[in-house]
């Protein structure tokens, strides 16, 4: 099986200088970002008892799996304007393949971490003493490492004859064909289905749940329930504005999966796909900082402690 494109150039369309700079920026932001919260979240161990935490550094992780595996990829192709891997047709056609092995791979592992994300979330606020009882930070580890094996043996299929993969002359790396392979295309078509309605219907039914349940308790007035229902707030905020960064990110490569087959696009259109998709790594971590407290705690106590912030005795006098 051979690749269906094997040019292997950057198209003339694409200003492949200022991609590679624009997606640069994306790569330094991510790496800081993920590594930054990352490093932030190991220092609270206590947190690590909790599922949700591992869910959290698990999506982390992922981030940083795209940011230093497809990334630097893309930067050098749109660099120099051409596959550089391979110096020989048939070289470049098998370090491609393994190129979009990856590629999809990680895709695939990044979105099953929002997926196990809003399942941990339904479980925890739809089914509260069920999950205390059984979910553990062990179980959600297990979880976590099957979500990765199936995402390295979901994006196999073009490894052993389903469909073939090319070169994007948009964005410099290696992909999928989906182009008249219709068994390849239903493949990720049923599967890309089966995620996003995953997400769909356990957040939808979260959230319904959530405002319902904080109605009710908000006519309580003692302190446990006010720090109850305060950390439910916080937990659905997080998740929602997790939900609406990945809708922000991804709105465009849905699109265009749904316009694509029937209307030829601009080769720009699917270069700013590629940087919207790259740009949810930085925007993730940054809604983690700003919605755990834990995290934000740790960068306050660090600037106190570096001169940068004054300690609130007032506040520390009360709590």
């Amino acid at each position: 099986m051979e690749d269906e494109n094997d040019n292997f150039t950057l198209s003339s369309d694409i200003n492949g200088p200022l991609l590679a700079a624009v997606i640069s920026i994306e790569m330094i932001g991510g790496l800081i970002a993920n590594s930054f919260v990352l490093i932030l979240t190991t220092c609270h161990i206590k947190t690590w008892k909790q599922p949700s935490t591992i869910f959290l550094t698990n999506m982390l992780i992922s981030n940083l799996l795209m940011v230093l595996f497809v990334m630097p990829f893309s930067i050098v192709t749109c660099s120099s304007g051409q596959w550089l891997l391979g110096d020989t047709v048939s070289q470049k056609e098998a370090s491609c393949k393994a190129n979009a092995y990856i590629n999809m791979s990680i895709c695939i592992i990044v979105t099953l971490s929002l997926v196990l994300l809003s399942f941990d979330r339904y479980f925890f606020i739809v089914k509260s003493f069920a999950y205390e009882q059984h979910m553990t930070p062990n179980k959600a580890v297990i979880i976590i490492i099957v979500s990765w094996i199936l995402g390295l043996g979901l994006s196999s299929p073009p490894l052993y004859g389903l469909g073939m993969t090319e070169f994007s002359d948009s964005y410099g790396i290696c992909i999928p064909a989906f182009e008249n392979e219709p068994g390849l295309a239903i493949y990720f078509l049923v599967m890309t289905f089966t995620f996003i309605s995953s997400i769909v219907i356990t957040s939808t039914w979260t959230f319904c749940y959530a405002r319902d349940y904080l109605k009710k308790r908000n006519t309580r007035r003692n302190r446990r329930d006010s720090v109850y229902l305060t950390q439910r707030r916080k937990l659905i905020g997080l998740f929602g504005a997790l939900i609406i960064v990945h809708i922000i990110c991804y709105f465009l490569f849905l699109a265009i999966a749904l316009i694509a087959p029937f209307l030829p696009l601009p080769q720009q259109t699917y270069a700013a796909t590629c940087v919207l998709i790259f740009l949810s790594t930085i925007l993730t971590p940054l809604v983690q900082v700003y919605f755990r407290c834990e995290v934000r705690d740790t960068i306050s106590s660090w600037c106190v402690r570096i001169g940068l912030l004054k300690r609130n005795v007032e506040r520390d006098q009360e709590l």
